[in-house]
């Protein structure tokens, strides 16, 4: 599948995306309020990140092993599985002992506790087969899986408002059943074959490998969460709930990134040996940031609209949107360039870059939120945000040899990959 068919689609899918994603999430905001946001989101962000982390580098080394190993597919797809399994068996059960201890989510009910570890184990399988059809390039596949069960999401979302029933509780299942739908349909259209076996050495090259992109996945994860995770340590959960409509609005910006990124890593790791990659990566960060740079001034223009949209209750939700959107603009190069040192290898210097800006956020959101509040958190998260775009700028330009012309310099070429990717989406 061409490169350019991929990055047109997935700007269809993601188009698609904001336009029910913001629409639902208006719904969303006014059912629960601040205070019922702001308690589904906390519950929200500790499974994700369980899920999102629980496979402990597993998920970050599928695609180059897929591609660029010498183990069989098999081998590798039923040895994953199977210690996915595993893993996600350890998971549960420390999360209900956690639970019982009193030491994870106390003010949560067994009934919300259950479904976040549906929520996890289903976001573990997911992302794994997500990057076996990323390692293939079947990212419209992979596009079209995503997109009809968030539309499944959405429909839930607005039936349930109808009937009077959109409260914390059903809105976080319906977020559970949407992950769990999106495992299910995904393992089924895979079609890949399974054994059940465990390959100890594809295992443990695997998580070698992953290591260094769990680590710094991990590091940008709480790079974008930890001012949310403080919020509710230092404020309230009706605090965090206006700050997440904030996030929710700016990392609109990030579906850009998102667009482009599994293509973008497909076609880094099926490109010809003679290829490394250099003009590929350095055309698509420039085309990128600019796009993003017009839509960051259109939603800070947009964000005046937060007390009409969403209501009165979240109007302290604008200054925080235009706070962060600067930042965010800047968090975009990373998320669009870090493949580069994966296929590089050097994803040390991913790990290194992330683990900074992280520890920078965290202490700029320590000295911030007391004093500042929600604010204080926004400009915590622009400070490093912004940090970490300019530095991953700097070690492309004069570490990697791109220069900043390449980086940052438009030709005419770029108008007509604009022009055809328009004509495809």
């Amino acid at each position: 599948m061409g490169y350019s068919k991929n990055i047109g689609h997935n700007f269809l899918t993601q188009i698609l995306k904001i336009i029910f994603g913001v629409f639902t999430g208006v719904i969303v905001a006014r059912s629960l309020g601040p205070e019922g946001q702001g308690y589904v989101a906390y519950i929200l962000l500790i499974f994700n990140l369980l899920g999102g982390f629980g496979h402990f580098g597993l998920n970050s080394a599928v695609t180059y092993f897929q591609k660029k190993s010498a183990f069989d597919r098999t081998e590798i797809y039923s040895s994953n599985v199977n210690m996915l399994g595993l893993i996600s068996l350890a998971l549960v059960i420390l999360v209900s002992l956690a639970k019982r201890w009193g030491l994870l989510l106390d003010s949560y009910s067994a009934v919300y506790i259950i479904g976040g570890m549906f929520l996890m184990v289903s976001t573990i399988f997911t992302s794994h087969h997500q990057a076996w059809l990323i390692g293939d390039e079947k990212i419209i596949q992979n596009n079209n899986i995503g997109l009809a069960v968030f539309f499944l999401r959405s429909l839930a979302i607005v039936l349930f408002w109808l009937l009077g029933l959109l409260t914390p509780l059903s809105f976080f299942y319906i977020t559970v059943v949407y992950m769990l739908l999106w495992f299910i349909i995904i393992q089924v259209k895979l079609h890949e074959r399974y054994l059940f076996m465990i390959s100890w050495p594809a295992l443990k090259a695997q998580f070698k490998y992953g290591a260094f992109g769990w680590w710094s996945a991990l590091f940008a994860y709480l790079l974008l969460r930890v001012d949310q995770i403080m919020i509710k340590q230092y404020l309230d959960v009706s605090e965090l709930g206006i700050y997440s409509i904030a996030v929710i609005i700016a990392e609109l910006l990030f579906l850009l990134p998102t667009a482009i990124s599994s293509a973008f890593i497909g076609r880094l790791y099926n490109l010809p040996d003679t290829d490394d990659g250099s003009m590929l990566t350095a055309r698509t960060l420039r085309l990128s940031f600019y796009v993003c740079m017009m839509l960051s001034l259109i939603g800070i223009l947009g964000s005046f609209l937060i007390p009409i949209v969403y209501g009165t209750a979240f109007a302290r939700a604008t200054w925080v949107t235009i706070i962060l959107l600067p930042g965010v603009l800047f968090a975009c190069i990373p998320r669009i360039a870090s493949p580069w040192f994966y296929v590089q290898g050097k994803p040390h210097i991913h790990l290194w870059i992330t683990f900074c800006t992280f520890a920078l956020n965290l202490i700029a959101n320590l000295i911030l939120i007391p004093r500042y509040g929600i604010n204080g958190a926004a400009l915590a998260t622009t400070i490093s945000y912004t940090a970490y775009g300019i530095w991953y700028v700097l070690q492309l330009a004069l570490g990697e040899g791109f220069g900043f012309a390449a980086l940052l310099k438009p030709n005419l070429e770029d108008w007509q990959v604009i022009r055809k990717l328009l004509r495809r989406s």
